[in-house]
């Protein structure tokens, strides 16, 4: 097996403000792995122009109906899968369209797969079985080096698909990414273990990424979320709520005109305040790419 120099990645380097961990109390070690925790947060600022950068791609992706695909081991793997599934509720996307591989595979999501994140073959087989010209592949890794991620970035890369990488070391070189997002966290309060504020970091970045990506796409009006699919009580009683603020109508008239435009909230609120049937509502968001904003406000 290849050796791995792991003295350049800054996330396994020890952390001074931790190396008495095990002789901490209970508080004192909530405390110390707080103020870790903060440093994800300055991480991800330092970031700003990288992940709008990695937005536009996805916007520009998810707008010709491109896949957005992301693909990591371990704890990044399971968080470009969490991004993905959650993408589908909140913004109404379709699950084929925006997806999360794992090095290992499904299992991996509960169990981990150790050897998986070597594999840089098996990296660039799932992407060249997935990804397509034009799609966005955005590798996620901490150490910003896993073989895995590399394979797939590298597969991506020839068959002309966007490439991004999402990584916590600043000194990780891939050329195969078109924008490299670092989130410089350091060191881990405890030494290695990147599920801890790299991984929050990771998050808040693809946070941003997507929330930022579908609301260039229409898909949010002002800060709410107008594109949830109300597939539980939780999120009819949301989508009644987003139809009783946007258009002032009580919850009662509300619930009718959701159920009038087949459970979907734009088309609801167009009927109420174009005063249009479902299909002429259809057709005006149609018209403006979804953008409610358009239909209503101008």
């Amino acid at each position: 097996m290849k050796h791995v120099n792991l003295n350049n990645i800054a996330t396994e380097t020890r952390n001074p403000d931790t190396l008495d961990l095990d002789k901490s109390t209970p508080r004192q070690i909530a405390r110390k792995i707080n103020r870790e925790d903060f440093n994800a947060a300055r991480a991800v600022a330092a970031a700003n122009k990288e992940i709008a950068a990695v937005m536009i791609l996805a916007a520009q992706a998810y707008s010709h109906k491109k896949k957005i695909i992301f693909i990591g081991a371990g704890t990044s793997g399971r968080l470009g899968i969490l991004e993905a599934a959650e993408c589908v509720p909140t913004f109404g996307t379709k699950p084929s369209q925006i997806l999360g591989l794992i090095a290992g595979g499904k299992k991996a999501v509960f169990r981990s797969q150790e050897g998986a994140e070597d594999d840089f073959k098996q990296g660039a087989k799932e992407i060249a079985q997935k990804a397509k010209q034009g799609d966005l592949v955005i590798g996620l890794t901490a150490s910003g080096r896993t073989p895995y991620v590399m394979g797939a970035l590298e597969q991506a890369q020839k068959i002309n698909a966007r490439t991004a990488l999402i990584s916590c070391n600043p000194q990780a070189v891939c050329k195969q990414a078109e924008v490299h997002v670092c989130l410089p966290t350091g060191p881990e309060a405890l030494c290695g273990s990147t599920r801890m504020k790299a991984g929050t970091a990771t998050k808040m970045a693809l946070n941003a990424i997507t929330t930022g990506a579908m609301t260039l796409c229409g898909k949010t009006y002002g800060n709410l979320m107008i594109d949830v699919q109300p597939t539980n009580q939780k999120l009819v009683a949301r989508a009644i709520r987003l139809i009783c603020t946007v258009s002032g109508v009580d919850e009662k008239t509300a619930s009718k005109l959701l159920k009038f435009a087949g459970k979907n909230v734009k088309t609801a609120i167009v009927m109420q305040q174009k005063k249009v049937s479902k299909k002429e509502a259809e057709n005006l968001l149609k018209k403006q790419k979804g953008f409610l904003t358009k239909v209503i406000d101008d």
